[in-house]
């Protein structure tokens, strides 16, 4: 078990597509319960998002970077850092 300085462990984390988990306190995570949007994602178990991004292919590879508050449209997951 990784230890993370500034987030749960990730078995505590809702939602993550296929148990992908990066580092930093980053996760591959569902779109549709929270709109495309890691703010609510993150908020949704006590955390606050401090990044947000699109992935490459179903890994930690990011295809580009939001803000949190922004919409990730027309995919299934996305990068998010709480």
């Amino acid at each position: 078990e990784t230890t993370l300085d500034c987030c749960e462990p990730y078995a505590m984390w809702p939602e993550v597509d296929g148990g992908v988990t990066c580092d930093a306190c980053t996760a591959l995570v569902l779109t549709a319960p929270y709109g495309g949007r890691c703010d609510k994602y993150c908020e949704s178990f006590g955390h606050v998002c401090v990044a947000a991004a699109e992935e490459v292919n179903e890994d930690c590879m990011v295809k580009y970077i939001v803000e949190c508050d922004v919409a990730i449209q027309g995919t299934s997951d996305m990068l998010c850092s709480c």
